[in-house]
């Protein structure tokens, strides 16, 4: 049996309802790779209790892995890769508005933009289920732009941080790694949505059922994110849309702190929620 990244003991696959595949193993989620983006779920998850499984990401995609990869991505706009970390000015809000207090609407041109965004970042995810995971616990906060997103804080990162390095160096402390006994094979789609993942072993296939989802990284490949000069102290965060499946690590900084201003510093991306 895998052994998941957060410690936790997995439940016997049998007894896990709807689903008429034999799992060799459960897990809550299951992380793809190394990149900043998987490296902060699985943090995130295994510091909610959560079964955590980590695998190497493949060179190169398998054949069903890359066609729902497709399908997710086939209507974004076509963006350039960007290597900036995005730096969010954001305050937190009442998850429930108050009475006579109008609810958001949905805006699906924004959810759509902001997709294409986390898809052509290195710091981004795309999830197999719906954001925000409600075992998670997302904050969720209005940007600068009078945008609504759902935040998962993971710590504060200092001044001038690299925050791939810090996200690494987190991971390394709480001993989150990938399992090197196992190797991707593919995605296993059951019931019309991706159930689990099946790896190679030396044993031979293993069928991994992940009970909220994979999270896939969006780099086209393994990359090193450059460092970004000035940098403000921040809060490390992934930062999602309601109802999405696409995610991004952003560094969140309170909305009175009006000194981090795009024009100070045009590589650090928008402060909006929005930028590259």
């Amino acid at each position: 049996m895998i052994t998941p990244a957060g410690g936790g003991q997995s439940p016997e696959p049998g007894e896990q309802p709807d689903t008429e595949i034999a799992w060799d193993d459960v897990v809550d989620v299951i992380c793809v790779g190394s990149d900043p983006g998987p490296v902060a779920h699985a943090i995130a998850a295994a510091g909610s209790g959560l079964r955590v499984l980590v695998v190497a990401r493949p060179d190169v995609w398998d054949t069903d892995t890359a066609a729902y990869i497709a399908e997710m991505t086939a209507e974004l706009p076509e963006l350039a890769e960007g290597p900036a970390v995005a730096v969010t000015l954001g305050r937190a809000i009442d998850a429930q508005p108050a009475r006579g207090r109008v609810i958001d609407t949905f805006e699906g041109a924004r959810l759509g933009e902001f997709a294409a965004q986390c898809w052509a970042s290195p710091f981004g995810v795309l999830y197999t289920d719906v954001y925000p995971p409600a075992a998670l616990g997302a904050t969720p906060m209005r940007t600068g732009a009078d945008l609504r997103i759902e935040a998962i804080v993971i710590g504060t990162c200092a001044p001038d941080c690299a925050p791939a390095d810090w996200l690494a160096a987190r991971a390394l402390d709480d001993g989150i790694r990938p399992d090197r006994d196992v190797m991707w094979t593919r995605v296993v789609v059951e019931f019309g949505r991706v159930a689990g993942v099946e790896l190679d072993s030396a044993s031979g296939p293993v069928l991994v059922r992940a009970m909220e989802g994979v999270a896939l990284p969006t780099a086209r490949h393994s990359l090193d994110p450059p460092a970004q000069p000035g940098l403000p102290a921040a809060e490390v965060a992934i930062v999602g849309l309601a109802a999405g499946r696409f995610s991004r690590v952003e560094l969140l900084v309170a909305d009175h702190c009006c000194g981090m201003r795009k024009d100070r510093n045009p590589e650090l991306g928008a402060p909006d929620g929005l930028g590259p």
